[in-house]
């Protein structure tokens, strides 16, 4: 008998947004701005944030756009977008669901360990926190 013959059921993660139709129109708006960010000069994140604190822009999409300029330094590789409408989420944009889901329920455990997870740096993570809360606060206009 082999471990594998027990558990012959899928397993359903915990992760699975195709329920919550707000965090798959989030997911999908940052696709689309993830297009438009391809093209744009690369950004460090510390330049993001400095940015962003002397134009004293606010808006959800200034955050995200920010976000998704850095994501490739904060995490240390490519991240991986799929295209909009996708309902299948990649492993970045599950990241980045998990991580807003968190914010709304002010899950801070949950915020720290997701950060913590894929962020290395010290500096780049209370960066991607001010973002990322930057974002939540003003999800509504994104």
């Amino acid at each position: 008998m082999y471990l594998s013959d027990k558990y012959t059921k899928k397993i359903e993660s915990k992760n699975d947004f195709s329920g919550d139709q707000d965090i798959v129109n989030v997911i999908n708006k940052l696709r689309f701005l993830m297009i438009g960010c391809r093209k744009d000069a690369r950004l460090s994140i510390d330049e993001a944030c400095k940015l962003i604190q002397i134009d004293k822009k606010t808006s959800a999409h200034y955050f995200a756009h920010n976000i998704l300029r850095t994501l490739e330094e904060v995490i240390g590789k490519k991240p991986v977008f799929r295209n909009p409408g996708e309902k299948n989420l990649s492993f970045d944009e599950q990241w980045i669901a998990s991580l807003i889901t968190s914010y709304k329920i002010n899950d801070q455990t949950s915020i720290k360990f997701l950060i913590k997870s894929r962020v290395e740096n010290l500096s780049k993570r209370s960066y991607i926190f001010f973002l990322m809360d930057g974002l939540v606060k003003d999800l509504g206009s994104l």
